[in-house]
C-alpha cells in the first residue's frame, strides 16, 4: 500500500487498535463459549486488516462474466498488516491454482465491473490450504454502509454460545485495481464445523435454508446440503416428522431431535439484533417477494439432534423486530409451548447480558476507527460515500443504545396481570379485526393453524367437509389463550377425512371464533386444500 498518505482520519480520530482488546476483556470468562482459534486466527484478528490481491487472466474474467457461479483459476496472495495502510508484513502467495468465483444473492450480487463479492477455494485445482483453511468468503458489504453489522452480530452469537463464524477485514485488489474494504467471513465447511463440533463424519449434515425453506411436511428436499450425504436426509425427515406430530407438547416432541437451548438463544439473538432476514425474522406473510425464513443452517450431530446456525446478517441493527412476532415454524411452535416459551425468555435475558458485557458501542467505535483510513481510498467501486458510512455507524450505535430498553419493555409486558375484580367487569368492546391467520397445514392427520391473537381469550375452531348428505364435521377444538401473540391450533381430523386425504385430496372449511376477555369477538372463515397430507 505504498504511496498512500494518511493523517488522523475523518473527524480527527486516531486509529486505536488496542480498543478491541479492551472491549473483549470486558466479557466474563463464563460467556466465552467459543472453541480454540486454530492456526487461521491471524486472519480473523480483530485489531488488524489484511490485503488480498487476486490476479485474473482475460479468459478467467470472460468466464466469470458468462457464469459467475463457476470457479476460475487465479493467483492469490494475502498480506498481513499492522492495521494501517503501508504497514505491510508477511505475504502468503498461492500462484495460478486458486479457485475464485463471484458470490451474492439478489440484493448483494455485483458483477466484476462493480464491487463484486468473492468465494475463494484454495483446493479447487490443487491439494493445498491457507493456514489450514480450504475456503474464504469475501463479502462486499454493499447492503451495510456501516461495515459493522456482521462483525458485531456474530460476536454476540458466539459469546451467547451459538455457533457462528468469525470475521476479519480485508482490503481487496483485483489485477492491481482497488475494489475496497471487504468482510472476511469464516466458512461453515468441514474445517469450520470441526472447530465447533469436533471431527465431522457422516451421518452428520449441514443443511442450508433460504427463501422460505422450513421444516414443513415434505420440505426436506428444499434444503441445500452443504456437508454430508446429499441423498440420505433421514435426520432432517425425522425432525420434520417430530415437529408435525400431534399429542405431546412441542418441547417434549423435540427431545433428541432439536437442541432448544441453543436454538432459543439463536432466535433471541436474531430478534434482539434485528435480523429480519433470518429464521426468526418478520414472518413469511410479510415479504411475499422474498419469503422468510431465510439465511440459516441446520446442523445435525451423529445422534441426529439439530442445532441452528445464523448466516447472512449484513442487514441487522436497523429493524426493531417484535420479540414475539411470528417467524419460522420452529419459532412459532416454541412460543406456543409453555416450557419452550420460558426457555426463549431466558435466552432473551441472556443475550441482553452478553450485549452489555461486550460493550458493543466501544467495539463499534474501535472497528470504525480501524476501517477509516482504508475507506478513505474511496475506490470507484465503493457504493457508499464517506458520509453515508459515518451515518451508518451512527445509526448502528443508536440501535445498540436503544435496544436493551425495548427488550426490557417487552419482557415486562409479557408478565401476566391479575384478572380484574368481578365487581368491576371490563366494558364490552368490539375491536378492529386483528385475529390474523398466517398458515394452515395438514400433516399426520392433524390440521395445524398458525395465527396471531391480539389478546387473552377463548378460541374455537370447527372444521367441516362437504358431502352429498351435507356438511360433516371433520374436527373441532376449543381452548383458552392466556396471552397475546402467536398460537398454533391443532385439530385431529376424523378417520373419514384422513382416508379421503390419503386417497387424493380434500377441501376443508375452517371456522375460527375468538372471544377476548374484554368482550370483543372476531371470526375467520377460510378453506384449506389438503393433498395427501402435504402442506397446503
Amino acid at each position: 500500500m505504498e504511496g498512500r498518505d494518511f493523517g488522523a482520519g475523518r473527524g480527527g480520530r486516531l486509529l486505536v487498535c488496542a480498543a478491541f482488546y479492551l472491549v473483549l476483556s470486558l466479557v466474563p470468562e463464563a460467556a466465552k463459549a467459543e472453541p480454540a482459534s486454530g492456526e487461521a486466527a491471524s486472519i480473523y484478528d480483530p485489531s488488524t486488516l489484511a490485503v488480498v490481491d487476486i490476479a485474473l487472466s482475460p479468459e478467467a474474467i470472460d468466464s466469470l462474466e458468462e457464469d459467475p457461479d463457476e470457479y476460475v483459476k487465479s493467483n492469490f496472495s494475502l498480506t498481513f498488516t499492522d492495521g494501517t495502510p503501508g504497514g505491510d508484513g508477511e505475504t502468503i502467495e498461492l500462484a495460478d491454482d486458486v479457485g475464485i468465483r463471484l458470490k451474492g444473492k439478489a440484493g448483494s450480487f455485483r458483477p466484476l465491473t462493480e464491487k463484486a463479492g468473492f468465494k475463494v477455494k484454495f483446493n479447487e485445482y490443487a491439494k493445498q490450504r491457507l493456514l489450514g483453511l480450504k475456503k474464504l468468503t469475501l463479502n462486499n458489504m454493499v447492503q451495510d454502509p456501516s461495515m459493522l453489522h456482521e462483525t458485531l452480530t456474530y460476536s454476540v452469537f458466539r459469546q451467547a454460545g451459538v455457533p457462528a463464524p468469525r470475521t476479519g477485514y480485508a482490503y481487496v485488489r483485483v489485477n492491481g485495481e482497488d475494489f475496497g474494504v471487504y468482510l472476511n467471513v469464516e466458512v461453515f465447511d468441514d474445517v469450520g464445523l470441526e472447530r465447533w463440533f469436533g471431527e465431522f463424519d457422516d451421518p452428520q449434515h449441514l443443511y442450508e435454508g433460504e427463501y422460505g425453506t422450513d421444516v414443513t411436511p415434505g420440505g426436506a428436499a428444499a434444503f441445500s446440503v452443504d456437508e454430508g450425504d446429499e441423498e440420505v436426509r433421514t435426520d432432517l425427515e425425522a425432525l420434520i416428522a417430530a415437529v408435525a406430530g400431534g399429542g405431546e407438547m412441542f418441547s417434549e416432541r423435540m427431545e433428541g431431535f432439536a437442541d432448544l437451548g441453543e436454538m432459543t438463544r439463536m432466535w433471541a439473538g436474531e430478534k434482539f439484533l434485528g435480523h429480519w432476514d433470518g429464521y426468526a425474522g418478520a414472518g413469511p406473510s410479510l415479504l411475499p417477494v422474498n419469503p422468510l425464513p431465510n439465511n440459516f443452517y441446520l446442523f445435525s450431530d451423529a445422534a441426529g439432534e439439530f442445532q441452528m446456525l445464523p448466516w447472512g446478517t449484513d442487514q441487522t441493527w436497523s429493524s426493531r423486530l417484535d420479540f414475539g412476532a411470528e417467524a419460522g415454524l420452529l419459532f412459532d411452535e416454541c412460543l406456543a409451548d409453555t416450557a419452550c416459551l420460558a426457555l426463549y425468555r431466558e435466552s432473551l435475558v441472556e443475550v441482553g447480558e452478553v450485549v452489555e458485557a461486550l460493550d458493543l458501542d466501544s467495539l463499534a467505535q474501535a472497528t470504525a476507527a480501524l476501517l477509516e483510513p482504508w475507506q478513505e481510498f474511496e475506490p470507484s467501486r465503493e457504493e457508499h460515500s464517506l458520509r453515508e458510512i459515518d451515518e451508518g455507524v451512527a445509526d448502528t450505535r443508536s440501535f445498540i443504545a436503544e435496544r436493551p430498553a425495548e427488550l426490557d419493555a417487552w419482557l415486562s409486558s409479557r408478565v401476566e396481570q391479575p384478572p380484574p375484580p368481578s365487581s368491576s367487569p371490563a366494558p364490552l368492546s368490539h375491536p378492529a379485526r386483528s385475529l390474523r391467520v398466517s398458515r394452515a397445514a395438514v400433516a399426520g392427520g392433524v390440521l395445524s393453524t398458525r395465527l396471531n391473537l391480539p389478546k387473552a381469550g377463548t378460541l374455537s375452531e370447527r372444521v367441516t367437509i362437504r358431502t352429498r348428505a351435507g356438511a360433516v364435521v371433520a374436527c373441532a377444538t376449543r381452548g383458552r389463550v392466556e396471552a397475546p401473540g402467536p398460537e398454533i391450533v391443532r385439530c385431529k381430523l376424523s378417520s373419514s377425512a384422513r382416508q379421503r386425504i390419503a386417497a387424493r385430496w380434500l377441501r376443508l372449511q375452517v371456522e375460527l371464533d375468538f372471544a377476548s376477555d374484554d368482550g370483543g369477538r372476531e371470526s375467520r372463515d377460510f378453506d384449506v386444500v389438503a393433498r395427501r397430507a402435504a402442506r397446503v
